[in-house]
């Protein structure tokens, strides 16, 4: 490529050696896009560019693709001194250049950090080393105290009217060339890469090799031994607590079925439904709690989202965990036979008491009535304490049946959590393996062709020619431009 090449030749060699065409550009728009990652203080600028020039049309940008970018006539990517800077933030500038061509960096908060010159340094020097792009130091900060003087922001909007209200076609040659820049950086970049990586020594790439492929499964079994051995210690750790809590209450319950009346019947059903719905929560909190555990043992050094609870009965999240109706009293021919029976044995009691009157002439006439009167009293007291006995026998009989079947729901919900989180774990830990199978394939692959092209010595000479050809298209790119006089920085 001569000096004297045409605009288009440039733009045809720059397509051809990148795949990508800059005339094929939708024209510049109108609106500035701010773009960050994390929390580098995008809204802050927004809202200090607004407040210094309500006029400018300041927004945050979006960071795919969308059909209203061709809106977008000037991009802004804000860094800040409190983090550092990467490969995700280098992305982000390079597909931003080749989006919109016109791309400025900003440092912000730098009201903040004295020492904000040499953290903007090394950050340019990581995203920008062929100082391409313009950067500016600003402090929101300040500008929305209304000292926007000494923030910055006036420079960066000053800049930013001149590349918004140049006339069209300079706008246009400028987003044209500041897309092809990057086009051509982003290849020179991954083509030095590529030859850093092939000049690595066979040898050393046949080891690698052998790690990936001794370590491509490795831990895959013992990840999940160890996960079917925890799931299994939850199951029995969890049926433990059942048996140890439904023991607890059956004895509890036996002691307070001994104290019962028929008026506080009512009062120990109600303390056995809520202590069995209290006993359910325990063990399902124990329940999560040893599931997690074993979560955090088996996924260690695995991202992966927590899995979802086992699923759960919706009468036993609303209500006790069991289904036994209370016995309730009605009357009988058994109730009619103890009135019988307690007034026969009255009637016996308060003949045994008077018969010693009757032989006493002036007592004869009161002994039938006292007869009577004693007779329906110990018939009364009878027939209560019968009833009495019978209404404890059936609650307690109530409360055995009712702790069996707890005891029972409570097992089949914990074995149907278990049983729910171990597809769930096992499926997180296989598709972990599986990425990590596929990786190393690939990069088994990579290294195979390494080898081969190494060995067949045939590709050394094609890279250092498209890298000279690469690096002859950007200087004349920029010589073109010094010519033409487009150029905005």
């Amino acid at each position: 490529m001569t000096t004297t090449a045409s605009a288009g030749d440039v733009r045809a060699e720059v397509a051809a050696l990148t795949g990508f065409d800059p005339e094929t550009m939708v024209g510049p728009g109108t609106d500035v896009a701010v773009f960050g990652i994390g929390g580098t203080g995008v809204r802050s600028l927004v809202s200090a560019c607004r407040r210094v020039d309500a006029g400018v049309a300041v927004d945050v940008g979006r960071s795919v693709d969308h059909p209203d970018d061709s809106a977008v006539g000037v991009a802004l990517l804000v860094v800040d001194p409190t983090s550092s800077v990467g490969a995700e933030e280098r992305a982000l500038l390079d597909d931003l250049r080749v989006r919109f061509g016109v791309v400025a960096l900003v440092c912000t908060k730098i009201d903040a950090f004295w020492d904000w010159p040499r953290i903007l340094r090394a950050h340019r020097a990581t995203l920008d080393p062929r100082a391409e792009v313009p950067v500016f130091a600003v402090s929101s900060v300040i500008a929305l105290d209304d000292a926007t003087a000494d923030s910055g922001i006036p420079g960066l909007l000053e800049w930013v009217d001149d590349e918004l209200h140049a006339p069209p076609a300079v706008r246009r040659e400028r987003a044209r060339l500041g897309a092809a820049l990057a086009a051509l950086g982003r290849a020179e970049d991954a083509l030095i890469a590529t030859a850093d990586d092939r000049g690595v020594d066979t040898d050393e790439l046949v080891r690698r090799r052998r790690a990936l492929a001794d370590t491509r499964d490795r831990g895959r079994a013992d990840r999940l031994a160890a996960a079917r051995a925890g799931l299994a210690r939850v199951r029995s750790e969890s049926y433990a607590g059942v048996a140890v809590g439904t023991r607890a209450l059956a004895a509890e319950a036996t002691t307070q079925s001994s104290q019962l009346t028929a008026r506080t019947g009512g009062d120990f059903v109600r303390w056995l439904t809520d202590e069995t719905v209290m006993l359910r929560d325990r063990v399902d909190a124990a329940t999560d709690e040893r599931l997690d555990e074993v979560r955090a043992s088996a996924l260690l050094g695995i991202d992966a989202s927590p899995a979802e609870p086992g699923p759960a009965r919706a009468d036993d999240i609303t209500g006790p965990p069991f289904e036994r109706p209370v016995p309730s009293r009605r009357r009988s021919g058994e109730d009619a036979l103890l009135v019988l029976i307690g007034a026969s044995t009255g009637l016996g009691i308060g003949r045994l008491i008077v018969a010693p009157m009757a032989s006493v002439q002036t007592l004869q006439w009161v002994s039938m009535p006292l007869t009577l009167v004693l007779g329906v009293l110990v018939a009364a007291l009878v027939i209560r304490v019968r009833r009495t006995a019978t209404v404890r026998v059936d609650l307690r009989n109530w409360g055995s049946e009712v702790l069996n079947e707890t005891r029972g729901r409570l097992e089949h919900r914990v074995g149907a959590r278990v049983a729910a989180a171990e597809p769930a774990l096992i499926s997180q830990i296989s598709r972990f393996h599986e990425r990590r199978a596929r990786q190393a394939a690939a990069e088994i692959v990579a290294i195979d062709e390494q080898v081969r092209a190494q060995r067949a010595g045939a590709t050394a000479h094609a890279d250092r020619e498209r890298l000279a050809r690469l690096r002859a298209a950007r200087s004349e790119l920029l010589r073109s431009d010094a010519a033409t006089g487009s150029g905005s920085r």
